[in-house]
Parts: C-alpha cells; sequence; structure tokens
C-alpha cells in the first residue's frame, strides 16, 4: 500500500508540474493583440515598434540579404525617418501558423512615404511575414521577418 501511495504522489507530482498547453485560440488572441500593437507603433513613425522584437531577430531584405539585431535596424530606420515620413494606410489580420512557442504572421499593409523635402510620396502596398517566438516570460516577439513590396511614385 505505501509503494501504492508513493507512485500515485509521484504521477500526481509529475502532472502538477507539467507545463500547461495553452489553447490555439489563446495563442491566435495573444499573438493578434501584439500583431496589432506593433503595427498600431510602426504607424507612429518612430523607432518604438522595434520593442517587438527580440534583440538579435534576424531579417531576410527583399533582395535576399540578412541583417541580424536590432539596433542596426533602428539606426537604419531612424535614418531613414530623417528623409520621409511614414503614413500607415491599413495593415491586415494576418493569416497565423500557430504551433505551442511559434507562430508565423502573413498580412498585408498600404503605406506611404513621404519625402520630408519635397512632399513627393510613394504609394506602398506589400506583405509582411514575421515568426513570432514565446518569451520566457509569455511575450511573443519577432525573431525573423521579411516583406515584399512595390513603391510607387504618385
Amino acid at each position: 500500500m505505501k509503494k501504492l501511495t508513493i507512485f500515485i504522489s509521484g504521477i500526481l507530482i509529475a502532472f502538477s508540474c507539467s507545463e500547461k498547453k495553452v489553447s490555439e485560440n489563446d495563442i491566435k488572441n495573444q499573438v493578434l493583440t501584439t500583431y496589432n500593437d506593433m503595427y498600431n507603433s510602426y504607424g507612429e513613425g518612430t523607432d518604438e515598434f522595434f520593442r517587438f522584437f527580440e534583440n538579435d531577430f534576424l531579417r531576410v531584405t527583399p533582395s535576399g540579404n540578412f541583417q541580424r539585431g536590432v539596433e542596426e535596424q533602428k539606426t537604419n530606420w531612424n535614418d531613414y525617418l530623417k528623409v520621409k515620413k511614414l503614413a500607415l494606410e491599413s495593415f491586415d489580420e494576418p493569416e497565423l501558423i500557430i504551433s505551442q512557442d511559434q507562430v508565423i504572421t502573413i498580412g498585408g499593409y498600404v503605406e506611404y512615404f513621404i519625402d520630408r523635402a519635397t512632399n513627393d510620396s510613394s504609394y506602398n502596398r506589400g506583405v509582411y511575414v514575421a515568426t513570432w517566438r514565446k518569451q520566457e516570460n509569455g511575450d511573443w516577439k519577432i525573431c525573423m521577418d521579411t516583406w515584399h513590396s512595390g513603391l510607387e511614385k504618385k
């Protein structure tokens, strides 16, 4: 009887210590909330949206080049914003491909870049693909991204 009690206690401890699975719907809601927050931050035309990225995230540019890390991306973005203003017109609710600790989002966007000196604008419609990874604290951050679009002078 003592061995059975120890065995049952061991099973109960194992079940209580095992990581609880989060439902797919909960993951979807968490990532969509973070995705929307990231895009709204991006639309403000500052570098604050980089808080939604892991520090060593990987970016694959439309030309196929690889870039790693937030700091260089922030510097490049801020240099670009000295010449252009961003006007985010819209972004779509993304398609999500979900697993427990990683989610891929694929969504479209429409934005304009306005030359600060001439006020000429470039229309930009494209698709943004990001891989989100769940952090130890439960937050979701982008660990890899890419986009594809075409700029048209207006």
